[in-house]
C-alpha cells in the first residue's frame, strides 16, 4: 500500500516506454501501488491502444520522434517515466523541457519529478573480450557512493543520457531527477513484451547455428534482477520522491537495479544443456567464439557489476527465481515467439558500443 500526503491523491503520470518489457512491467507496479494517480501512456501502434485502456491508462497517440508534442504533455504532469530509450538525447531534452515548463508555470504544488531508465552496460569495459579483466572486473560499482557514479566515463554507453539529466541543463527539475539502472530477466511464459535481449540472443542465435556459442572464454560477470523485483524497486524509488526527501546531490539519486550475479559462460553452459535435452542444438558443448564472429552478442562479452546498497536502504528486498533458474522458461518462450519461422538473433548492439 502506498504511504501519500492527501495532496498528493492526484498525481498525475506519464509513461515512455509503456507497451516495452521493461515500461509495462514499471507501468503496471507503480499503477499498483498508486492506484489513485492519473496515468498517461504514449503509444506509437494503435494496436497496443486496448490493452492499456483495459486497465485504466489514458493513450497518447505518437511516436518519440514527436518531440513537440512530449514537451507539452511532459509539462501537464506531475511525474514522468521514461523506460523508452536510454540513449535517445532529443526525447530526453523534450522530457526536461517540458518539466521545466511546468516547474515554472505554478502549476503543480511541487517540482515535477523525473524517473529515467538508464542501463547496465553504463558499466562495461571499453573492448569486451569475454573475459574477467583483472583490475577491472574486480569493481563493484555501489549506487551508495556518489564518486562511483560520477567517475563514469562520458563515452561509456547511455552516459551521454544520464549526464544530461543531471547536467546545468536542467537545474529546476534536477532536485527530483531518480535514475534507475538495470538488465532486467525475463518474468516468466506469460509475458507478452520483448524480454531482456542478451539471453534471449543467445538462445536464439544458438538455434540459428545448432550450437550455443560464448563470446571468448565466458569468464565475465553481469548483473541482473527478476523484472517483478525491478517493479517493486521502481515503486520504491517514486515513493522517495513523492515524500520530497531525496537527496540533494544528483549522483546521489542514481540507483543499481542489481539483484543476483552471473558468469556469461555458465549461462551459456546452462542453455547448451536445456536445448540439447530438447534437440534444439547438435551438442551439449559451447563454442567460445571472437565477438567479430558475432556482433549482436556484444552485451554478452562484457563486464558490468554493481550492488543495490541504495536500493537495499529503501527496504528493497529481492526475491524472485534466479536467472538459472528462469533459463528453461526462456528457452520455452522464445520457441513460442519463434513459431512463424524466424530465427535470427534479436539482440541489438548497444548504443555507443558500435565500434568495441
Amino acid at each position: 500500500p502506498s504511504l501519500i500526503s492527501s495532496e498528493l491523491r492526484a498525481q498525475s503520470v506519464f509513461v515512455l516506454g509503456a507497451t516495452g518489457y521493461i515500461g509495462g512491467s514499471v507501468l503496471v507496479g507503480i499503477q499498483q501501488r498508486y492506484p489513485e494517480f492519473n496515468y498517461t501512456a504514449l503509444v506509437r501502434n494503435s494496436k497496443d491502444n486496448p490493452g492499456l485502456e483495459a486497465i485504466g491508462v489514458r493513450v497518447l497517440q505518437g511516436s518519440h520522434s514527436d518531440l513537440e508534442l512530449i514537451e507539452k504533455v511532459a509539462a501537464q504532469h506531475d511525474i514522468v517515466v521514461n523506460c523508452a530509450d536510454a540513449d535517445d538525447l532529443p526525447l530526453t531534452t523534450a522530457i526536461l523541457k517540458g518539466m521545466i515548463e511546468r516547474s515554472k508555470s505554478g502549476s503543480s504544488q511541487r517540482k515535477p519529478l523525473l524517473i529515467h531508465t538508464s542501463g547496465t552496460s553504463v558499466l562495461s569495459e571499453d573492448k569486451p573480450t569475454g573475459s574477467f579483466i583483472p583490475g577491472f572486473s574486480e569493481k563493484i560499482y555501489d549506487d551508495n557512493k556518489p564518486e562511483d557514479i560520477r567517475g563514469l566515463g562520458p563515452k561509456q554507453p547511455h552516459r551521454t543520457i544520464d549526464l544530461q539529466t543531471s547536467s546545468e541543463f536542467s537545474p529546476q527539475v534536477k532536485q527530483d531527477l531518480l535514475t534507475l539502472s538495470s538488465s532486467p530477466l525475463p518474468q516468466s511464459m506469460e509475458r507478452d513484451m520483448d524480454p531482456a535481449v542478451t539471453v534471449n540472443g543467445l538462445i536464439r542465435n544458438g538455434l540459428q547455428r545448432k550450437q550455443v556459442v560464448q563470446i571468448g572464454p565466458g569468464t565475465n560477470i553481469w548483473n541482473n534482477v527478476h523484472i517483478e523485483d525491478l517493479m517493486d524497486l521502481y515503486g520504491l524509488v517514486l515513493e522517495l520522491g513523492l515524500s520530497g526527501n531525496a537527496p540533494s546531490d544528483a549522483y546521489e539519486r542514481f540507483f543499481f537495479g542489481s539483484a543476483g550475479e552471473h558468469v556469461w559462460g555458465n549461462v551459456a553452459k546452462e542453455l547448451a544443456r536445456i536445448m540439447h535435452q530438447k534437440g534444439l542444438v547438435e551438442s551439449a558443448e559451447v563454442k567460445s567464439i571472437a565477438l567479430e564472429e558475432e556482433k549482436s552478442l556484444l552485451a554478452t562479452a562484457t563486464n558490468s557489476r554493481s550492488v543495490a546498497n541504495r536500493g537495499f536502504a529503501l527496504g528493497w528486498k529481492p526475491s524472485r527465481k534466479s536467472l538459472m533458474e528462469l533459463l528453461p522458461l526462456e528457452v520455452e518462450w522464445t520457441l513460442e515467439q519463434m513459431k512463424d519461422g524466424s530465427k535470427a538473433p534479436n539482440a541489438p548492439i548497444p548504443y555507443g558500443m558500435e565500434d568495441k
